[in-house]
């Protein structure tokens, strides 16, 4: 059962970026390192009058001399989840290469994924603690197809080890982003995606999860950030829409309405973002 979680939240981290290992992360995690911050995200919940409730999270990021983001480091604070902390590194293509979670101090999981010559990602593990004495690693391989002009086809994503039934599979369209893709756990399709474009641009998205069962769609700008996202939910085997976002953007901060449908409520959230130079 706990090896279906962190497979659960493996995956949900490998959609964000999509034999030996040739390149040393540790060398470009410690260049990263050096750089500063170069702004922070406020997330706050506000009243109707846009007053200030509470601080659900704080986001630092840096990015390199091209402006391109190569590190995030996101806390949600205790009132919001419980003082959860995630870093992220990126390669300069934007592949999540390195991500450490913590949790209170009882849970810390690490997923990396490591690239071979071609600057390919074809491998990934993943170690889970729960105690300083117990841990979980799982090894993953990913398989690329390719058309007959060398363009990315298709990718699976497969643990290594054959006690492990396990499948993340991704189809990618003609410009190679992905379009179609599913999860498989111990033969259960736990999660279906699929992702619209026009004109090479993400235009929609729908993500339908298994257990508990929920569907959520969202629908993009020009610039390919979030406009709404709707939630579905099964309520006695009958499908019901459960809640409704708007997404509004300014030059240095955005909204978010939410509209609780089942319980005739609506919440606001902002994201506020601080440009800033802190020393590490």
């Amino acid at each position: 059962m706990r090896k279906n979680l962190i497979f659960t939240l493996l995956f949900i981290i490998i959609q964000s970026c999509q034999s030996e290992f040739l390149m040393d992360n540790k060398n470009i995690i410690e260049k990263i390192d050096k750089l500063d911050f170069s702004k922070t995200i406020f997330e706050v919940s506000i009243d109707k009058n846009e007053n200030i409730i509470d601080t659900l999270s704080v986001v630092k990021i840096k990015t390199n001399k091209n402006g391109k983001i190569v590190y995030k480091q996101k806390e949600y604070l205790p009132k919001a989840s419980g003082n959860i902390i995630q870093q992220s590194y990126f390669r300069n293509n934007k592949d999540l290469f390195y991500q450490e979670t913590s949790a209170n101090k009882e849970f810390k999981s690490i997923f990396e994924t490591f690239v071979n010559k071609e600057n390919v990602i074809y491998k990934a593990r993943t170690i889970s603690y729960e105690t300083e004495n117990q841990n979980d690693t799982i090894l993953m391989t990913f398989e690329y197809k390719y058309d007959i002009g060398g363009k990315k086809e298709t990718l699976f994503i497969k643990p290594e080890l054959d006690s492990i039934s396990s499948l993340d599979f991704t189809k990618y369209n003609k410009n190679e982003k992905p379009e179609f893709g599913y999860l498989i756990i111990e033969n259960d399709t736990v999660q279906k995606r699929k992702i619209n474009y026009l004109n090479g641009k993400m235009i929609e998205s729908t993500y339908e999860f298994k257990k508990p069962f929920r569907t959520i769609i969202s629908t993009f700008n020009n610039n390919e950030k979030t406009l709404t996202e709707i939630l579905f939910i099964k309520i006695n085997d009958t499908i019901k829409k459960a809640s409704e976002s708007i997404f509004e953007y300014n030059e240095n901060s955005e909204l978010i309405i939410t509209k609780d449908i089942l319980n005739d409520t609506i919440t606001k959230r902002k994201k506020i973002t601080v440009h800033n130079n802190v020393q590490n």
